[in-house]
């Protein structure tokens, strides 16, 4: 396991139960470095990975996002495929804020600074 800081662009949850098996996740969308060693991309995008039960969701949804968060990681296999779950996140003080009331949980972009690179890279 790891930990590194990320931004953090949005979150879901589902809790609930699809034909009779029951869910419960939350998906955090990790702003991502792309991968520009060959030339032919550039810039970020917005990767999901799995945070655990809805839970998580619920434990930080009055942060708005984006923000930055202290994310530990560990990566896991079925025996064919390789993947990055989240296994704990925080959100750094410096940049955590609570969703004012009657306000959009979004944050200005313009208050968040830079993403950082893929953990995965």
């Amino acid at each position: 396991m790891h930990k590194s800081i990320e931004r953090v662009t949005g979150m879901k949850k589902f809790k609930g139960d699809i034909e009779g098996k029951a869910f419960d996740s939350t998906t955090v969308f990790v702003e991502t470095r792309m991968d520009d060693r060959n030339g032919n991309r550039r810039g970020h995008c917005t990767m999901d990975f799995n945070a655990g039960v809805s839970d998580v969701f619920d434990r930080l949804k009055e942060i708005a996002l984006p923000s930055e968060f202290e994310i530990e990681w560990d990566t896991v296999t079925n025996g064919n495929n390789v993947q990055q779950i989240i296994v704990d996140m925080h959100p750094r003080k410096a940049e955590a804020r609570p969703i004012a009331s009657g306000t959009s949980p979004e944050a200005p972009r313009s208050a968040v600074p830079g993403s950082r690179a893929n953990p995965s890279a």
